[in-house]
């Protein structure tokens, strides 16, 4: 059967049969790549790692999230718009060098997401800060705590850092509480035992902390909500 008569029996097809039996008579004839002309959905994808505004320095992992009904092909990574490399398989991530680039400058960082039939989704741009000389990022960005309940973040450091951050409640009551605790006071906190907070501070809106850390270890930051309802707040800490 030549392309002509094809076409015809396509047409043909698609006039004496009802929508569902033309659609696999006409997988038969042609083939399926057709279907992707159906397709003109975009893939949606976002930067997951590093978060928005987060310190970063050396070899920067960057991750993404992308989803797509027929299946994402690949994934685009771009910093100042040029391109840094690609990832075609879940979880997407690639490595960024930004060793070299000038301390405190900013730098925007995105993704592009193809999909099987070629339509490609653009992420939301986000901006990450290249540290101090000596400054690791600790934690930056949005901390969903559930009511009654508490989100932590941990993290390792040694004597003679230093942690400085913020906190801003953005949606919500005020935190009941905030704690840094060592490892041995992190364990009687979640037991419900008494406990010594290196850092604690009850019932606010907004905090600053900048503190000598003492000891060498791990030790987590702790934001308690005593409200019935889940509480948005902003976080950024940075060892210096």
């Amino acid at each position: 059967m030549n392309f002509r008569e094809v076409r015809r029996t396509k047409d043909k097809v698609r006039k004496g049969l009802g929508p569902v039996a033309a659609l696999f008579a006409l997988v038969l004839l042609g083939g399926c790549d057709w279907l992707f002309d159906l397709d003109t959905t975009p893939p949606t994808c976002y930067i997951t790692s590093p978060a928005d505004s987060a310190a970063v320095n050396g070899i920067v992992p960057m991750a993404a999230s992308a989803t797509d009904s027929g299946g994402v092909q690949r994934v685009d990574f771009y910093v100042d718009g040029g391109w840094v490399g690609s990832a075609d398989a879940a979880p997407y991530s690639v490595s960024w060098d930004a060793s070299g680039l000038a301390e405190q400058s900013w730098h925007a960082l995105s993704c592009v997401a193809y999909d099987l039939a070629g339509n490609k989704g653009e992420s939301d741009t986000i901006a990450v800060r290249i540290a101090s000389a000596g400054q690791t990022s600790v934690f930056h960005g949005e901390l969903s705590v559930p009511a009654q309940g508490r989100a932590s973040v941990s993290f390792d450091a040694k004597v003679g850092d230093t942690l400085a951050g913020d906190v801003q409640v953005a949606l919500g009551s005020p935190l009941s509480k905030f704690l840094w605790l060592d490892r041995d006071n992190y364990q009687k906190f979640t037991a419900n035992q008494a406990y010594t907070a290196l850092f604690q501070q009850e019932n606010f809106s907004q905090l600053s902390l900048r503190q000598a850390v003492a000891s060498e270890g791990k030790f987590y930051l702790v934001f308690v909500n005593g409200a019935g309802a889940v509480v948005k707040c902003w976080a950024r800490f940075v060892l210096e």
